[in-house]
């Protein structure tokens, strides 16, 4: 059986590897990018909920464990075997 896994990224190393930098890699549903301060601030929260990892998928992906366990993976049918998530 094939199963997708989305991809999440670590909110402690996002800050960490772009300190001193602005933080540029984010775009909103229209495809602009986000502002740094506005990363930021939503890194904080999250990280003030205990969150350590963020989805990367504009996808809601069921089961997501942000608190480190991330994606538990889908498993891929022959109906659905798209590995773009749609």
């Amino acid at each position: 059986m094939t199963v997708k896994h989305h991809m999440s990224i670590n909110l402690e190393g996002i800050l960490r590897n772009f300190k001193g930098k602005k933080i540029t890699i984010f775009q909103d549903e229209n495809g602009k990018f986000v502002p740094d301060s506005e990363v930021r601030k939503e890194i904080a929260e999250l990280q003030a909920k205990g969150h350590k990892l963020m989805s990367c998928s504009p996808d809601e992906c069921e089961g997501f464990d942000p608190f480190g366990g991330g994606c538990p993976g889908h498993p891929i049918t022959e109906e659905n075997q798209n590995y773009h998530g749609k």
